[in-house]
């Protein structure tokens, strides 16, 4: 990479003169010289903060002889299930999650008044390849073009976050489980996605689980899909048992259709 310096980038004076750490890969050993690292522009951050947390490089196992599983299209919640605490328990998840940003790449010497490369930048920048390739490395063929443009373990871990969970809503269907399991599978995903900082509104909640059920809540989901704002969670719930009791117990409709709403129109509803 070449060293592309930002005029612009902030400063922080420091007491005393940071010349670039003899560094080394965990797999060569060869020194990480500052012109290989690429300066981007940063944010005011608290560089003394970030300098204290931001230690000795931490080489990473080989995620294949500890993830059994690599991310597809369809297994994202068993994949994180297995990614999160492997990455805790190496002590390097505050990059991954963005609890510890990237330190600005220059700080201002007080003795010299000159800019030098920060050395916790080249630490950080250094441990935070080493996690994108830990990370990339455990994805199938079919999910790595989501992440091809992302320059942080922080964005691969993001992105595939809000994908996958979006994609997990897509594929969400009832099929044979009860309407309890269903819906609490449905509201997992939905706190997941808040969660990441990518919540969905209501409406687009219901709609997603809508989708998912059998034709047999065909009339019920016509009917709830007429109101004016968007059903809630609990009152949806109520409806869809309702209903479950009644085709498994044979009710006829007639008795129990007093209770449910009165669609105004016909919208296009699908069905799984």
């Amino acid at each position: 990479m070449t060293n592309n310096f930002v005029a612009d980038a902030p400063f922080t004076h420091s007491s005393s003169s940071l010349a670039p750490p003899s560094m080394t890969t965990a797999t060569s050993g060869a020194p990480l010289a500052a012109a290989e690292i690429e300066l981007p522009q940063t944010s005011s951050l608290d560089v003394m903060t970030a300098m204290t947390k931001v230690s000795a490089i931490i080489p990473l196992p080989n995620t294949q002889q500890v993830i059994s599983l690599k991310l597809s299209n369809t297994n994202f919640l068993y994949w994180r299930m297995q990614m999160k605490p492997f990455l805790l328990g190496q002590g390097v998840f505050p990059f991954v999650n963005g609890s510890l940003p990237c330190p600005p790449s220059h700080v201002i010497s007080v003795d010299t008044s000159l800019p030098t490369v920060n050395a916790s930048y080249l630490s950080w920048k250094q441990q935070d390849h080493l996690l994108m390739s830990a990370l990339l490395s455990s994805l199938s063929m079919e999910v790595l073009h989501l992440v091809v443009d992302c320059n942080t373990s922080h964005d691969i871990w993001t992105t595939l976050e809000t994908t996958q969970l979006h994609g997990s809503f897509q594929e969400l269907r009832k099929n044979d489980e009860s309407v309890s399991t269903y819906l609490q599978k449905a509201k997992s995903l939905f706190d997941e996605l808040a969660a990441a900082g990518r919540p969905i509104s209501m409406e687009d909640f219901n709609l997603y689980e809508f989708w998912g059920l059998r034709s047999e809540f065909k009339d019920l989901v016509t009917s709830l899909s007429t109101k004016a704002d968007p059903i809630s969670y609990t009152d949806l719930h109520s409806h869809l048992l309702t209903l479950e009791f009644i085709n498994k117990t044979n009710i006829h409709p007639a008795v129990i259709a007093p209770l449910l709403p009165t669609p105004s129109q016909q919208p296009s509803v699908f069905f799984g």
